[in-house]
């Protein structure tokens, strides 16, 4: 059996691909809507089944490999969004031919492609010290009475009694 060679590839991954990732395992929360706990990872091998068009459907993947808390049988199928499985460190193997995939990717339709530029591309956060069109000046305090008289009230609420 030959070397198998795994190329970095990110979001760009296309049909027929086997592609290895790795994720969380949280803890099944119920219904409550709270923080979820992490109780380990798992690495998952897949080939690629169905990548759709547009990046409002999910992927489908058969699993080749899984190890780790909660693993997958093989053959299992599993649904994941572009965005979930295609981070930096997700890699595929290598084809025998790279030309005839490199030829089957520049067929790919339009809108494909933008998908998979729009997983690759991360979200800037928000600027936090940006200036407001709105106000030159700060907000003038007002003293609100309601936040006066909570401070009094509490003010010794927590000292010690003798």
């Amino acid at each position: 059996m030959r070397h198998q060679q795994w190329i970095v590839c990110g979001p760009e991954f296309i049909e027929g691909d086997v592609i290895r990732w790795h994720e969380g395992v949280f803890q099944p929360d119920g219904y409550r809507r709270g923080q979820r706990v992490k109780v380990g990872d798992r690495a998952i091998t897949a080939q690629v089944l169905f990548d759709p068009v547009d990046g409002n459907r999910k992927l489908e993947l058969e699993v080749v490999a899984s190890e780790g808390k909660n693993a997958y049988e093989v053959g299992d199928t599993v649904r994941r969004a572009r965005r979930t499985v295609g981070h930096d460190d997700t890699e595929r193997l290598a084809w025998s031919d790279e030309e005839a995939r490199a030829s089957v990717v520049d067929s790919l339709p339009e809108a494909k492609l933008r998908a998979m530029q729009k997983a690759q591309t991360h979200v800037a956060p928000p600027a936090t010290h940006y200036k407001s069109r709105t106000r030159t000046a700060p907000p003038v305090r007002t003293g609100s009475p309601w936040q006066r008289r909570r401070r009094r009230q509490t003010a010794g609420a927590y000292d010690a009694k003798p």
